[in-house]
């Protein structure tokens, strides 16, 4: 059995995936299994993915499902899954040649360690230098993502390593007619339960787009209000920083604003009741 599944889900990204498929037969340490989830593609990315297999060069499993989006991906290959660790890595980033040794060596202390659910690295742009030039502190060896995140303001895309017997315990709920569930709904639990180990070599790099994310965030509110309302809900619960509670807060009140769905119940308590306006404004900036 190989150490690690590096799972990649896909929808109509054949012309992506070449990168990433180039990045890991390159490696320096070949002890994993790249794992496609296929997420309904019809551009070729099925026949592209045989040509590899036919290659020899790594391990490669493939899987084609019916589109159910990224959640549903996830949670089909945490079914599948049987290696020890287990990572994401997105069609369009990929892995510097390194990072797979890196991830095997910095794994060997935590794989008995029941506090720790895996490994941490911010993502790194193409030159290996982390995102936006900002690292989780040198002094910091152990923490949770919303820590990361909120309390040492590293806000970047992150890359989690994760030992599979942990995260197959956070499957993601899914909704019909929807087919998003924002990924930090899963961290926000697991970082009740565990820390992460950090590492500072670059592990992992995508190229960052400053254009379009609002935009595209709000088209996912809108397309998927059922799992972004249970996302804010649990943060207004779970997460510790009071500035982040009131934010969830606000959007839980705009998000319950697009849910025509009237046996959903609605979250009561004071935090929800003193952002309740600004929920009203926040949502017509979504709706608009």
């Amino acid at each position: 059995m190989y150490s690690l599944t590096i799972f990649t889900p896909t929808y109509n990204r054949r012309e992506c995936l070449k990168k990433c498929y180039l990045s890991l037969i390159e490696q320096t340490n070949l002890d994993f299994v790249w794992q496609i989830v296929d997420d309904g593609s019809c551009d070729g990315t099925k026949e592209l993915i045989a040509s590899y297999i036919e290659e020899g060069r790594i391990a490669i499993d493939y899987h084609w499902k019916e589109n159910g989006g990224k959640a549903s991906a996830i949670n089909y290959s945490l079914d599948i899954s049987d290696t020890p660790l287990w990572v994401c890595l997105d069609s369009d980033d990929y892995l510097f040649e390194k990072a797979v040794d890196i991830i095997l060596v910095e794994s060997k202390d935590i794989l008995d360690d029941d506090r720790v659910c895996g490994l941490f690295a911010v993502r790194s742009d193409p030159s290996g230098r982390p995102m936006k030039a900002v690292d989780v502190p040198k002094g910091i060896q152990y923490a949770t993502q919303l820590d990361i995140r909120y309390k040492y303001n590293v806000l970047p895309e992150y890359a989690q390593v994760y030992k599979t017997k942990v995260i197959k315990q956070y499957r993601f709920p899914l909704f019909e007619g929807e087919k998003f569930v924002t990924e930090s709904w899963m961290q926000d639990r697991i970082d009740q339960n565990y820390v992460f180990k950090i590492i500072h070599e670059p592990i992992m790099a995508c190229e960052y787009l400053p254009d379009g994310l609002t935009n595209n965030y709000y088209r996912l509110i809108k397309n998927n209000p059922k799992g972004f309302l249970m996302f804010y809900g649990q943060r207004v619960k779970l997460c510790k920083q009071f500035k982040q509670r009131l934010i969830a807060a606000i959007m839980y009140n705009a998000v319950y604003r697009l849910i025509k769905d009237k046996s959903v119940k609605k979250e009561k308590g004071l935090i929800f009741k003193i952002t309740y306006l600004a929920g009203a404004v926040a949502a017509k900036k979504i709706r608009d």
